[in-house]
């Protein structure tokens, strides 16, 4: 921004009214626009202005022109100072003034940016949430299906190639990878349809993280956010709370009341996935007092019996009508946010 040539200006006033006898009056120079703004920003110079008018008054009354004349110009020149001193200050203080607009407009702009990248993230994380919970409900499908379509498959696939990865960055070695690497190649190139195959698979690479994750005495940071999108992933409804991560199905138990095998297999491989602290399971049942949900209960109890530790999972009935009939709901305990 140029500066303003007021300054420059006040001085040709000045000069061209210097030897007018209208000059000689102090309220043409001092009752001047800019002489309030020197009188308003540069007060000291003002006064030393005025003072030396008033010197110069003395002198011509004194009929001492020549001591009058130096009198007055001393004061115009006191007087452009002023005003000149008033520009500056006036321009210093609006260059801060614009510099503190441009911080506060450079900060709104980084905070504006980190919005739209958070917001960018939330997008991408809800389309591909979106598109894993599709998949998982083709993949939970499969509980009654023997057949694996292409869709599923890849979406498998990705899943064991990111999990595998994910083994690597937490220690495994190449001699525990290697073998699923071959699998998954396999998978890759015969494109089988086996839901089994795949389904095998996909638990495997799991149970080599969370082989991983086992030499950690308790959850890394992080670990509540991935076992609630692994869930997600697998077919099951999960909700992190602030002290546990909460797993939810209606498919451990088939529609003939009997224990749904891969359901519960798929839960042994989140377990094993995910492999600390204790998991407490809830069933949901119309009434306590029935006759049929204890026997189906216990049914679930003995497959979980059949864990490689089996004592990590307890099971209990509770009488709800939030819930439907069999559903289960599991705390992961030990998954609590940061």
């Amino acid at each position: 921004m140029m500066p303003r040539p007021a300054p420059l200006l006040f001085v040709i006033a000045i000069a061209a009214c210097a030897g007018s006898q209208s000059a000689r009056k102090p309220d043409v120079l001092f009752a001047t626009p800019e002489a309030e703004l020197a009188r308003e920003h540069a007060p000291d110079l003002h006064a030393r202005a005025e003072s030396a008018w008033a010197h110069a008054s003395d002198a011509q009354r004194r009929k001492d022109e020549q001591a009058a004349d130096d009198y007055r110009t001393e004061s115009r020149l006191l007087l452009v100072a002023a005003v000149a001193e008033a520009e500056r200050i006036q321009l210093d203080r609006r260059r801060t003034e614009l510099q503190g607009e441009e911080e506060r407009w450079a900060k709104q702009l980084a905070r504006d940016q980190e919005a739209s990248a958070a917001v960018a993230r939330d997008i991408s994380r809800h389309e591909a949430n979106a598109i894993a919970l599709r998949e998982a409900e083709r993949l939970a499908a499969l509980t009654e299906s023997t057949t694996v379509s292409a869709a599923t498959l890849d979406a498998v696939l990705t899943r064991v190639r990111l999990n595998l990865a994910l083994a690597q960055a937490l220690g495994a070695t190449g001699e525990q990878l290697l073998p699923l690497r071959e699998r998954a190649d396999f998978v890759t190139r015969k494109r089988p349809n086996s839901a089994r195959i795949a389904e095998s698979l996909l638990r495997d690479s799991e149970i080599l993280v969370g082989q991983t994750r086992a030499d950690w005495p308790e959850p890394r940071p992080g670990a509540s956010t991935a076992l609630v999108e692994t869930a997600s992933v697998t077919g099951f409804a999960a909700d992190r709370l602030g002290s546990a991560v909460l797993i939810r199905s209606e498919r451990f138990f088939g529609s003939n009341g009997q224990v749904s095998n891969a359901t519960v297999r798929r839960f042994i491989g989140l377990l094993e996935a995910f492999p600390h602290g204790p998991v407490a399971c809830q069933v949901a049942v119309p009434e306590l007092s029935s006759r049929v949900w204890p026997r189906r209960v216990a049914q679930l109890v003995e497959r979980f019996g059949r864990m490689e530790d089996p004592e990590r999972v307890s099971t209990s009935m509770v009488a709800t009508e939030s819930l439907g009939a069999g559903t289960v709901q599991c705390t992961f305990a030990a998954y609590r946010e940061p």
